[in-house]
């Protein structure tokens, strides 16, 4: 349903919203000791104002509003390491060839492209990253910093749904209790009409960070900060699911794979409000970037505090 449409202000709560705005109601109420961390992928500045985002969404309800862009730090990370000692070691230093090289490494972060790759490309299944999503990655940093927070993400597609799902911990319980578009936040928004609450503009992150153009097509390959491992020419930059499928039934000679689902990237995702144009839409996470450089993260600083004893690690 679109913003601004007939039905947008006159429609019934979805599943997911009604589990969410029972939470919210629920938190609100005199002496609840229910909390709520809001976890929002970077691209919400498509449909929201990033300067009154995290106010708005405290008066909402939720106690901790936060965004995965530490989680794409961490799988930044994770990547590197990993091409490194998969690819580069051998490239950059004659090493004999054995059984950890490898010619190619595909992006994992988009659970859409994960889906396309083992349905209907399953050889390339293993040149998939083993690694998490940032989305998978942020919620453990998210439920071991702030254990006793039920924890609601806000994506721009659906697909990010099904992955939330899948995530358990290791008593097999939903590390992310409720999964939300932002067309459906915006919908419960304008119905609940939170008033602002009075405080910091700032998120309840543990890192401010370069990684807030990861919704962009070629964001992730433009902070991998691979240089010296990998050549320009090694990395191909591929969106929307046309351009992935053509990708994949060819696979050209490169070597790292920055691959999303959607056009544009999730910028471009079925979840979103907007109906701006992808360079409208660009504009405004370069404009949050930007923004962001000037804050300072009141003193926090350092990864191995907020992740220590953490898995990232994943299998396909």
């Amino acid at each position: 349903m679109e913003y601004g449409s007939p039905d947008f202000f006159g429609f019934a709560y979805a599943e997911d919203q009604k589990r969410l705005v029972s939470l919210l109601r629920e938190s609100k109420k005199k002496n609840s000791k229910r909390k709520l961390c809001l976890m929002t992928a970077p691209s919400f500045v498509v449909d929201f104002d990033f300067v009154d985002f995290v106010p708005k969404m405290k008066g909402l309800g939720f106690d901790k509003v936060t965004e995965l862009t530490f989680g794409a730090k961490i799988v930044n990370q994770h990547y590197h390491k990993h091409i490194k000692e998969h690819f580069s070691d051998y490239a950059m230093n004659g090493r004999s060839i054995d059984k950890k090289f490898q010619n190619k490494f595909i992006s994992s972060v988009c659970p859409a492209t994960v889906e396309l790759v083992k349905n209907r490309h399953p050889e390339l299944v293993k040149y998939l990253m083993p690694f998490v999503s940032p989305m998978s990655a942020m919620a453990k940093i998210v439920k071991k910093n702030f254990p006793n927070h039920k924890i609601i993400f806000l994506a721009p597609c659906s697909a990010k749904k099904f992955e939330a799902a899948r995530l358990l911990d290791g008593k097999n319980k939903r590390i992310i209790d409720v999964a939300i578009t932002f067309a459906e936040m915006k919908q419960i928004v304008a119905k609940e009409n939170p008033k602002a609450k009075n405080g910091s503009r700032k998120f309840d992150s543990f890192y401010n960070d370069y990684t807030k153009v990861y919704p962009l097509s070629g964001g992730l390959s433009s902070t991998l900060h691979c240089k010296g491992i990998l050549h320009k020419n090694d990395v191909i930059v591929r969106d929307g699911c046309t351009e992935l499928e053509k990708l994949f039934s060819k696979t050209p000679e490169r070597v790292f794979y920055d691959v999303l689902f959607c056009k544009g990237g999730c910028v471009g995702g079925p979840g979103i409000a907007s109906r701006a144009p992808l360079f409208i839409r660009k504009q405004r996470v370069f404009k949050y970037r930007n923004f962001a450089k000037k804050e300072k993260m009141d003193g926090k600083q350092g990864v191995d505090k907020y992740t220590k004893g953490l898995d990232f690690s994943r299998e396909f």
